[in-house]
């Protein structure tokens, strides 16, 4: 079944997008972050990058020269003046995890056998992090941030994946799972994990574009005391804490965002796709978005025939 045209304004993004970061090397964005300095990270297949966002000025890089190898969900977090980064090669299943001062200077350098799928950390300095699954069954590891030499077992779950998460408080993550195999007609749902007990201790959600449900959710973030989840269809959806649907806080284009960050009352998307350049040609580009939390979305505007 084919997809209803998109009624929103993704041909525009070039001249309105919040940052341009194909030119800066910073290509299929993923992981977003920003630092105590205001400073935002961004990990891409193209590699690591910092930038100065109001004055859109490129700060620190790490590039990757073959971006094209690298797995997709590469992971930026930042904890306590760090910044944690991690990126995997896509033949090999290889994650390089790395830990970096805010000056980009490494701290600490290890590997990890899997491709890694999400990566959060909790106010304590606990990371968790999932993987794509290459088997039945799925597991959430957690290490600290002060020694992070080896990765413990957090939770696991048969024939169900892992996939985006988010720490809402000390003792709870939301997380969202699909059935395996993964494809377009596997359930879906969001759950709670109990941190200290390392148990899920509920299921809200269910796979589908209505209102209140998900559709392979790309990334979370706390918002207040609740839960934001932007999925495939561009929705920015908003979750209490018992798991009820409280409204669409935004809405993108469908299939463009990536990865977010929330702050105060708006979020930033880390986004790839068609664009038209200054010159009317389609091109792929990769960019930040910015849009309010307040309802807002992407509407179309007649294209000028210069």
């Amino acid at each position: 079944m084919t997809e209803k045209p998109s009624d929103t304004s993704n041909h525009q993004r070039l001249r309105e997008m919040y940052l341009h970061l194909t030119p800066q090397g910073a290509v299929i964005p993923y992981g977003i972050c920003i630092d105590c300095n205001d400073h935002i990270w961004v990990a891409s297949k193209g590699g690591l990058f910092k930038f100065d966002v109001d004055e859109k000025k490129l700060l620190f890089e790490r590039k990757n020269p073959f971006p094209k190898k690298m797995a997709p969900y590469c992971q930026v977090l930042y904890h306590d003046n760090k910044i944690i980064y991690a990126i995997t090669e896509d033949k090999q299943k290889l994650t390089e995890f790395r830990i970096f001062d805010l000056e980009g200077n490494m701290q600490h350098e290890s590997f990890i056998d899997g491709k890694i799928q999400n990566m959060v950390v909790s106010p304590s300095g606990d990371v968790f992090m999932t993987k794509q699954p290459d088997s039945d069954e799925s597991i959430i590891y957690r290490t600290s941030i002060d020694c992070p030499l080896g990765w413990d077992e957090f939770c696991s779950i048969d024939n169900i994946a892992f996939q985006a998460m988010c720490v809402l408080d000390e003792n709870t993550i939301a997380v969202a799972t699909v059935d395996l195999p993964v494809n377009m007609y596997s359930k879906q749902s969001l759950k709670w994990i109990d941190i200290e007990n390392q148990k899920i201790t509920g299921t809200f959600s269910e796979k589908g574009k209505e209102d209140g449900k998900i559709f392979f959710p790309r990334g979370m973030c706390k918002h207040g005391d609740d839960l934001i989840v932007m999925d495939k269809t561009g929705r920015l959806q908003r979750f209490n804490r018992e798991g009820h649907f409280l409204e669409n806080a935004a809405r993108i284009d469908a299939y463009l965002g990536n990865g977010l960050l929330v702050l105060k009352d708006e979020a930033i998307i880390t986004c790839s796709g068609i664009v038209l350049d200054k010159n009317g040609t389609t091109i792929c580009d990769d960019w930040l978005e910015r849009i309010r939390l307040d309802g807002s979305t992407w509407e179309t505007e007649p294209l000028s025939s210069s």
